[in-house]
């Protein structure tokens, strides 16, 4: 599992070791965090957070990071989540993990899906489940149908430890941008949240690379 420290992988780790609990079968889970915000390298997730992984009986991995990025790119998001992409699939694949689970959750597709038109002109969308390395290690989002709200709601009622620092990025984030035109929106915001989730899961049904 992806530990950003943020809300959605805590909410996911603790979902995610609920269900492991109930199989007869326990799956073994293993937390990657990957050390890079926008700042380029990074320190580890804060004490609190690593105490509660332990409490659940839940390994953690920090994961040094490959920065490979020329200085005249910066750190945007795109690049640091591609850095943080390819760590967790080399390091899964090199400890023959064959899933790894990641936070993203119902208003992410929506962001995603619209920052792509916005600013590519595409409709890149984020799929449910994609596979990697010939098939050898799958990506999967157990969070794909809830929304932030929900999540936040979640970790108050499960007493989850408070989240890591924001990323320092993440004000001037294209992401954000696309956050603020939805909310411009008002009541109606909910509405096209909701419209834009089911244009980008149809898109992905209807893919050749989600067949």
């Amino acid at each position: 599992m992806a530990i950003s420290g943020g809300l959605d992988s805590l909410v996911m780790a603790y979902l995610v070791g609920e269900h492991n609990r109930r199989l007869q079968r326990p799956l073994e889970l293993l937390a990657l965090h990957v050390r890079v915000d926008g700042d380029g390298a990074a320190a580890g997730l804060p004490d609190a957070i690593r105490e509660w992984l332990e409490s659940r009986s839940l390994e953690l991995i920090e994961v040094e990071p490959r920065l490979d990025i020329p200085e005249t790119e910066g750190m945007e998001c795109f690049s640091c989540a591609r850095i943080r992409r390819r760590s967790l699939l080399e390091t899964a694949d090199a400890r023959g993990a064959s899933h790894v689970a990641l936070g993203h959750h119902a208003d992410d597709v929506v962001e995603t899906w619209l920052m792509s038109l916005m600013f590519s002109g595409t409709a890149e969308t984020m799929p449910p489940v994609r596979t990697y390395f010939g098939g050898t290690v799958t990506v999967v989002r157990p969070l794909y149908e809830l929304k932030k709200g929900e999540l936040a709601r979640l970790a108050r009622l499960a007493d989850l430890p408070e989240p890591a620092p924001p990323c320092t990025m993440e004000r001037s984030a294209k992401r954000n941008k696309v956050r603020t035109v939805l909310a411009s929106l008002g009541r109606d915001q909910s509405l096209v949240r909701r419209q834009l989730y089911w244009a980008a899961v149809k898109q992905i049904e209807n893919s050749d690379e989600y067949h």
